[in-house]
């Protein structure tokens, strides 16, 4: 997600005012486990099948391709499930999430001292409010797209998130096959032109008040001019029109975390990514 120069009127609230609806740690618990809220899909991905930790394994080599995270492991036995995930990945490269549930509390440290990369640092945002004003670029169009469309969008999607196609391909099939159990929605953006130029989707978290707003990303040259504003705006008025009452975003704190500040969205917690080569 990237960072857009739009001027937001947003009235300030308390943090009180701001989460009325859903409590905080329910709140904060989604944050983490939606993450890992796509189940396995055959042919696709499969569970990692460790126990005290949630975990995709795809044939990929990448570590959004493959992540694992939201542990529950005690002090005694953390560094050496650490090295059973390694070679449960089999040489591949992966991803692990690291957040204020995870146990044992020192996990980050472990996981550097094992070799990891921290690669990222994510803030974990939400919103109650989803009826509050945004201002948008009026040149700026949002569309939903069927997942066929988004499938065969993978190629600009990589170069606005900047990864390989394949991996951004492989990650819009994983959602497609997943409808039938996780409904969600996708948004292209439009702006100057009639080929999209930026991208999000919409989560509706099951049995939950509550909506993910996926990960949106704008082409480096469509930068600057709102699209990722337009897109946060549509995908909230999808969610209230459909009465959930809450949003949630995972945003990168370089780029979109500042927007979704501007945009009223409140940070309950932090997240870290760490990555592994897999060597």
């Amino acid at each position: 997600m990237q960072l857009e120069d739009q001027a937001i009127h947003v009235p300030q609230r308390s943090a009180d005012a701001l989460l009325p609806r859903v409590a905080s740690r329910d709140l904060v618990e989604a944050i983490e486990s939606t993450l890992f809220v796509l189940p396995a899909v055959t042919g696709l991905s499969q569970d990692l099948g460790i126990p005290g930790l949630r975990g995709r394994i795809t044939k990929l080599s990448h570590p959004l391709a493959n992540l694992c995270g939201d542990a529950r492991f005690s002090e005694r036995e953390a560094d050496a499930l650490i090295e059973k995930v390694r070679q449960r990945y089999k040489g591949l490269a992966f991803g692990w999430i690291t957040g204020p549930s995870t146990r044992p509390a020192d996990l980050p440290r472990r996981l550097e001292a094992a070799g990891f990369e921290h690669a990222d640092r994510i803030a974990g945002m939400a919103l109650t409010d989803l009826a509050q004003r945004i201002d948008v670029n009026p040149r700026v169009r949002v569309r939903e797209a069927n997942w066929d469309e988004a499938i065969n969008q993978s190629e600009m999607m990589a170069r606005a998130y900047g990864l390989p196609t394949e991996v951004n391909r492989l990650l819009n099939e994983l959602i497609a096959a997943s409808l039938d159990r996780i409904k969600t929605r996708g948004y292209f953006a439009y702006v100057d032109g009639d080929a999209p130029a930026a991208w999000g989707f919409l989560v509706y978290l099951p049995d939950s008040p509550t909506v993910l707003l996926g990960g949106a990303a704008t082409l480096e040259e469509h930068r600057g001019k709102g699209l990722y504003t337009a897109l946060v705006a549509r995908r909230l008025a999808d969610a209230r029109a459909d009465g959930r009452t809450a949003a949630i975003i995972q945003a990168d704190r370089r780029t979109s975390a500042p927007i979704a500040a501007k945009l009223g969205f409140q940070e309950l917690c932090g997240l870290e990514f760490f990555a592994s080569s897999g060597e």
